[in-house]
């Protein structure tokens, strides 16, 4: 401010001063003056570099990239783990700390996590469902855990995250509730409902007409009851057999040598009737599978492909196995009567068959085992010109 004010007085006192003949003191005025100036316009840069200078980060670059982890590591929604060289369990994120009620270590983890961990360590199992109790709010949920190998970098030797799939667990099963339900009153109304409306009649008959009953009609109602009562215990049968689905005995099989003899066992029934192909791979083929069962699900699916194609004037089944990305697919085909598009969805569905006389368990049964040894099991999209018209697909 003074020299602001030094800068003005020096300012409106050159004039009279020069005019007055008092040279000398007017260049010294005008000396004071610029130096007013010089001064103010040398502090105005300094405050302005003052204001821009930007301070020195007292991270270090190491402590700033973990810190950039952690962050991202608190936003996963996921509950991350890992498990140290000494075997404890390590919260690695904000949602494993509020689901353990833990800051670091996991003082007492739960007792299935554990078992998890210790049952089938070093296999390639992911996604293993496992239920317990979350420390925070008491809940029971379902989680599925995925492990990875951490090899001891850092002194971690695992890697788990929980992925909270309760919620698609209850929807899915709710859903599968609702088809057998569908399902179970479709079949048991389709048979009861005949048995009752049969044995109302014969129960009249025998009423109104003694012993002078007419006996074809009470043997026809009689024999109509019983072809119902049976079809409605096979129908139970196979319900049985669907559901006591055994878990596979896995053992390491040659693939070629299984479709060969499922070969011999198709031909002791189709020979005279429909050719089977066998288009084997060129190398052997080494699956671990349970033997009994792809049999079974193989033989359901060309058990399946010779019932679609027997009424053609050449009726043919392929066999064909490739092997991609280091799985194996066995691929079998027919010239048959194709598969309408509109019941793709519906044809693994139990007890639903679109045949004469089917009981709709064959594929539903293919399936079941190809997914409970980690496969798939699908129908092929097959070009028009092709002279196949169906393909199933199965991926072990």
């Amino acid at each position: 401010m003074l020299r602001l004010s030094g800068t003005v007085v020096a300012c409106l006192l050159i004039p009279p001063v020069w005019q007055k003949g008092f040279y000398a003191t007017a260049s010294l005025l005008v000396c004071i003056a610029i130096g007013c100036i010089v001064s103010l316009v040398a502090t105005q840069l300094e405050l302005t570099r003052r204001m821009q200078r930007r301070e020195p980060s007292i991270v270090n670059p190491p402590d700033r990239e973990r810190l950039r982890n952690r962050a991202l590591l608190d936003h996963a929604p996921v509950p991350l783990l890992f498990r140290s060289v000494d075997g404890t369990l390590h919260a690695a994120n904000r949602a494993a700390r509020r689901l353990f009620e833990t800051d670091d270590r996991l003082i007492k983890p739960p007792a299935e996590l554990l078992a998890a961990l210790n049952e089938k360590r070093g296999s390639s199992e992911a996604g293993r469902l496992i239920r317990f109790v979350s420390s925070a709010d008491g809940t029971s949920r379902v989680y599925a855990l995925s492990i990875g190998q951490g090899a001891g970098v850092g002194g971690i030797v695992e890697y788990l995250a929980l992925t909270d799939v309760e919620a698609g667990l209850n929807a899915a099963e709710a859903q599968a509730l609702r088809d057998l339900l569908q399902i179970l009153s479709h079949e048991i109304m389709n048979s009861l409902t005949p048995i009752v409306s049969l044995s109302v009649t014969a129960e009249e008959l025998f009423a109104e007409g003694g012993k002078d009953l007419p006996s074809p009609l009470i043997t026809e109602a009689l024999a109509t009851i019983r072809r119902r009562a049976e079809g409605l215990d096979k129908f139970v049968r196979g319900y049985r057999d669907l559901a006591r689905l055994p878990a596979p005995d896995l053992a390491p099989v040659d693939l070629n040598a299984l479709l060969r003899e499922t070969q011999r066992i198709f031909e002791a029934r189709w020979a005279e009737s429909v050719t089977l192909e066998l288009c084997l791979h060129p190398t052997r083929v080494v699956v671990r599978v349970d033997k009994a069962q792809i049999e079974q699900a193989l033989l359901n699916l060309l058990n399946n492909a010779a019932e679609a194609c027997e009424s053609q004037p050449s009726p043919r089944v392929q066999v064909a196995v490739e092997v991609t990305d280091g799985a194996a697919t066995i691929i079998v085909r027919d010239n048959g009567i194709g598969l309408d598009p509109s019941v793709r969805d519906q044809i693994f569905q139990p007890f639903v068959s679109f045949k004469t006389n089917g009981n709709g368990i064959g594929l539903s049964l293919a399936r079941q085992i190809v997914l409970g040894h980690g496969g798939s099991l699908g129908v092929d999209t097959l070009e028009t010109e092709s002279p196949w018209k169906t393909a199933f697909r199965m991926r072990l």
